[in-house]
């Protein structure tokens, strides 16, 4: 019997490797990654990074990360209900605190990306959307 360590379920592997195809897709978007699972009391952030937008410049952009076995699974619109985006918007607030970012003069951009597939298949598929937040 196992007790304890760092073994990692199944369904976590496939989340990191659904992180890392993630965290590739927006460097190569010219995202800069500052962190991966920003953990708080009210929740974690998959990925947190800035990119340059076009109308408001250097923007703050949190990541929400659903990995899916399946391209018959849903997306990323199908995951997003209300208590979930509210606690992604208070995980967010703690993360300005904890770095010392002021999100009233900060642009901040919430986002979300589905990857389908998972590791060992040739392609992995995926889906990146910009969350309207309420």
């Amino acid at each position: 019997m196992y007790k304890g360590g760092n073994m990692q379920t199944q369904k976590q592997r496939i989340g990191a490797w659904g992180e890392e195809i993630a965290t590739r897709f927006l460097i190569q978007k010219g995202y800069h990654v500052v962190s991966r699972n920003f953990r708080t009391p009210m929740g974690e952030l998959d990925l947190v990074g800035w990119h340059e937008k076009k109308l408001f410049g250097r923007t703050l952009c949190f990541v929400e990360v659903k990995t899916r076995g399946s391209h018959k699974e849903s997306g990323a619109r199908a995951t997003n209900r209300y208590e979930k985006m509210r606690a992604f918007e208070r995980a967010a607030k703690a993360f300005c605190l904890a770095y010392q970012i002021d999100m009233d003069k900060t642009p901040i951009q919430f986002e979300h990306m589905t990857i389908m597939g998972s590791p060992g298949r040739a392609t992995a598929r995926v889906q990146h959307l910009i969350i309207p937040m309420q």
